[in-house]
């Protein structure tokens, strides 16, 4: 994998999980609003959630954990896609009163979320960086 390709993937998800670690933190009611009905503590999961994205952009600039944080990060999107889901499928459950975000934005999320999974684990398999084990 060329260094360039690294360089520039890591710094782009560096990018995404810091603004949405600031976005969990900042916009906390929004996240609520859409966080699914069956799963438990969302006042605990959300900011927990913002904290692990943070934790996983710094571990992805150290050489020794590079290639963990980018099967980390796939394993965090795809705990995301239950939440995704519920979006879609009982939006009109948490769209009242009003929507925050229209129905065809869901979809759109989650369909974009599919390579949100797929590049980390690419990323994860494909990095040079050595996997340090226990």
């Amino acid at each position: 994998m060329s260094a360039l390709l690294l360089r520039y993937s890591r710094m782009l998800w560096t990018l995404l999980l810091c603004s949405a670690a600031t976005a969990h933190f900042t916009h906390r009611e929004f996240f609520v609003a859409y966080y699914p009905s069956y799963l438990p503590w969302p006042d605990v999961a959300i900011p927990a959630t913002a904290v692990i994205e943070v934790v996983l952009a710094i571990l992805l600039w150290l050489p020794s954990t590079v290639r963990w944080s980018w099967a980390l990060i796939a394993a965090l999107m795809l705990s995301y896609l239950p939440v995704h889901l519920y979006v879609v499928t009982h939006y009109s459950v948490i769209a009242h009163p009003s929507p925050a975000v229209p129905l065809w934005a869901g979809w759109v999320r989650l369909i974009l979320h599919v390579p949100l999974i797929v590049w980390p684990v690419w990323m994860g398999r494909n990095v040079r960086a050595p996997m340090v084990t226990g």
